[in-house]
């Protein structure tokens, strides 16, 4: 469960050009201890996709490959405990447009046997305070569900051209971006 909440925040820096930021040598710390940094282009099943490393206390522990379109950022595939999961078909983790409030996307796919539906809805627009500075931020609502009956539901605060700068938890457990370095 704990991987699923992970994925969509994960999956989040931000994407197309200036909107979704992607390039190389980007990264966003959180107050977790998690610092996620995006690297690339490589080649990966004939595509050109945008590795985004995710370290805990400065150890790597999963390699999420993206790939970004007119379409979309879509999640193709992840690298976790030694293994590499290929999504079939690739996630949808941001339509391609600007985001625009009372938006909604829906994607499904299969990893390793299981169903995901990643339904993600732009609630509004709010004012967010983090120890990286005060951001405008797009307030996205991700549920995520499993084939196997697991759920998992994220507040995302994401800003265009910075990426998500905040995160809630089902429980109400916070994440706040504390560092930026772009």
């Amino acid at each position: 469960m704990r991987y699923l909440a992970l994925l969509w925040l994960l999956a989040a820096p931000a994407w197309a050009q200036e909107y979704f930021p992607q390039r190389a040598g980007m990264s966003w710390t959180f107050d977790n201890g998690q610092t996620q940094t995006l690297s690339g282009p490589r080649e990966l099943r004939g595509q050109q996709v945008m590795a985004l490393t995710h370290y805990f206390q400065g150890q790597p522990v999963s390699e999420d490959y993206l790939l970004y379109t007119a379409e979309g950022v879509f999640l193709i595939g992840r690298a976790t405990g030694g293994q590499l999961f290929w999504y079939d078909p690739p996630l949808i983790i941001y339509l391609g447009e600007r985001l625009q409030v009372g938006q909604g996307w829906q994607s499904t796919t299969q990893v390793d046997g299981i169903e995901i539906t990643l339904r993600a809805d732009v609630l509004g627009i709010r004012g967010v305070q983090t120890p990286a500075g005060r951001f405008n931020a797009l307030q996205i609502r991700q549920q995520t569900l499993t084939s196997g009956g697991a759920e998992t539901v994220l507040e995302l605060f994401f800003v265009p051209t910075v990426g998500v700068v905040r995160w809630i938890t089902e429980d109400g457990t916070q994440f706040d971006l504390i560092e930026k370095n772009f």
